[in-house]
């Protein structure tokens, strides 16, 4: 069944599907229209998920290269985001509770979508020479959704106490939202890594914004010692998080994340490339911030990430030495670039966010049938099962290793080999013999 279908968005269309992309009207969403442009960006993600796990030639990510398409990502993520905090509250406010949940989700996940997208596409560093200026937003929106990590908590988008029933609409959404929101904060996590990996191609002012004013060698080293990769269930079992949470098996007890080994190279880049220290001075506080390091840099984490050898050396002389080093007096004069993006959205609704909640109420909380059936129509084919199944990491039923195999009978469990199968045999059978007589029954029906 998984041989049927080798692609999500067929070769010969995703240049066509790039191509056609443009930065969407805040006035749009929710129109069909806009569910339309929605639907071809998630196609475009899943395809690209499909091809990295594939190991296959990303062609989504050289389309959006060549065709200079990227500043759009950044531009959508920005836009909805701001969305659900000035638009959300009032849509809610106006209408009460939603009657379904599909298609203020859209909206919600559409900002999951082109995270994931910029995540996929910047991992190769000639993406960043496509940003120029644009990189400036990006850096100051992946901090903000980093930063929230460190809350314990997501950003509350809408916070009045009659709504809390979870079962409900709202509730549902809002749930949902929580968990959106991590996984961006979790995806711009590696979008920064990305970035300071590629300074050389990034204007000079994105050197200054990530240590000037940000200070993302602060941020990064509260990620060291808060851990938001990691957390107890209520078995007092550890997971981690990978797209999801699961659970650390023994065996994995001391490795290194991937976000955490992320945030590690991002601090050896940062506070040891030269380039970078005319703008980061190592003031008081900084040093006693940043010391908190060296007790994570113990041997485990060497062994794994050697590299970071030279960061714990540099960290001791910075300890030990009895003047601080100061880079005030060598630092470049450089043009400041202001981001333009959100400012610009603010702008331009400056006064007008309930006139614009007004407007999208028509096509967000219609009580149209035919609308919503059209709308439904629109998003099928994001949301189709049999897609989502291809493109998502299939894990051994016995032992959580990645697999390839799945049960001949009921092909909904999967193993990583025939040995592990057998193992699980006792387990699986009945739920095996169920699924198989179901499926058989609607097969003779």
């Amino acid at each position: 069944m998984a041989e049927q279908m080798e692609y999500i968005v067929p070769p010969w269309e995703i240049e066509a599907y790039v191509q056609c992309l443009n930065i969407s009207d805040l006035e749009n969403v929710g129109t069909k229209s806009w569910l339309d442009f929605h639907k071809r960006l998630a196609l475009l993600n899943q395809q690209s998920v499909l091809e990295i796990t594939g190991l296959r030639e990303e062609s989504v990510m050289e389309w959006f290269i060549s065709l200079k398409k990227i500043p759009i990502l950044v531009y959508e993520a920005i836009q909805i985001d701001i969305w659900k905090h000035k638009v959300f509250p009032l849509l809610i406010d106006i209408n009460g509770e939603p009657t379904n949940t599909f298609m203020l989700y859209s909206i919600f996940y559409h900002e999951v979508i082109v995270i994931s997208l910029l995540e996929n596409i910047l991992f190769h560093c000639e993406s960043a020479q496509t940003l120029d200026d644009m990189a400036i937003d990006l850096i100051d929106y992946t901090v903000l959704h980093v930063t929230a990590l460190l809350d314990g908590n997501t950003l509350e988008i809408y916070e009045r106490s009659e709504i809390r029933d979870a079962n409900s609409c709202l509730g549902e959404i809002m749930e949902k939202q929580k968990t959106f929101e991590f996984d961006i904060g979790m995806r711009c996590i590696s979008i920064i890594h990305y970035l300071i990996e590629t300074l050389d191609s990034l204007p000079l002012c994105a050197v200054s914004r990530m240590l000037a004013v940000h200070d993302v060698p602060y941020l990064f080293t509260q990620l060291i010692e808060n851990q938001p990769w990691k957390k107890q269930n209520e078995d007092g079992e550890m997971l981690t998080y990978e797209g999801s949470w699961r659970k650390i098996k023994a065996s994995e007890i001391g490795k290194i994340n991937k976000r955490e080994g992320q945030v590690w190279f991002g601090l050896r880049e940062l506070l040891l490339n030269p380039k970078c220290s005319p703008y980061y001075e190592i003031t008081e506080h900084r040093l006693s911030q940043l010391s908190k390091l060296q007790r994570h840099l113990h041997e485990d984490v060497l062994d794994q990430i050697a590299p970071l050898i030279e960061l714990k050396r540099w960290l001791s002389y910075l300890t030990m030495s009895s003047t601080m080093p100061s880079s005030r007096s060598t630092c470049p004069v450089h043009v400041e670039v202001i981001p333009q993006i959100k400012s610009s959205i603010l702008e331009k609704y400056h006064k007008k966010w309930k006139k614009l909640a007004r407007h999208q109420s028509k096509c967000l909380f219609t009580t149209d049938t035919n609308y919503i059936k059209d709308a439904a129509q629109i998003l099928s084919d994001v949301y189709d099962l049999e897609k989502l199944d291809r493109i998502e990491a299939k894990k051994c039923s016995l032992c959580q290793e990645p697999s390839e195999k799945r049960c001949s009978r009921c092909k909904e469990v999967w193993y990583c080999s025939r040995e592990c199968q057998v193992k699980d045999w006792e387990n699986h059978k009945s739920t095996c013999n169920t699924i198989t007589k179901i499926n058989s029954d609607n097969a003779d029906s």
